[in-house]
């Protein structure tokens, strides 16, 4: 039933953009707890966890739903010059 797989090419992406935006995020996260002297490491690690898991199941419900509309993955992959 014309069920599209994904590429390699395109899982890569998926994984970097994530890892990118996770870094950065638990980077202000941890700026804001210290600004606020939180610098507690059991509640940075329990909060950055509960934000990954959230961010996660957000990321791949949106990737795959928003991504796989037409013009929106080709245009990335033109941005990204992949063919």
């Amino acid at each position: 039933m014309g069920a599209k797989s994904v590429t390699k090419k395109e899982l890569l992406i998926k994984a970097l953009i994530y890892r990118v935006v996770v870094i950065g995020g638990e980077s202000f996260l941890a700026s804001i707890l210290i600004f606020f002297g939180l610098s507690n490491l059991f509640l940075y690690i329990m909060i950055v966890n509960l934000i990954k898991i959230g961010f996660y199941f957000g990321f791949d419900l949106g990737w795959f739903s928003f991504v796989k509309k037409p013009g929106v993955l080709k245009k990335i992959k033109r941005l990204l010059k992949i063919e």
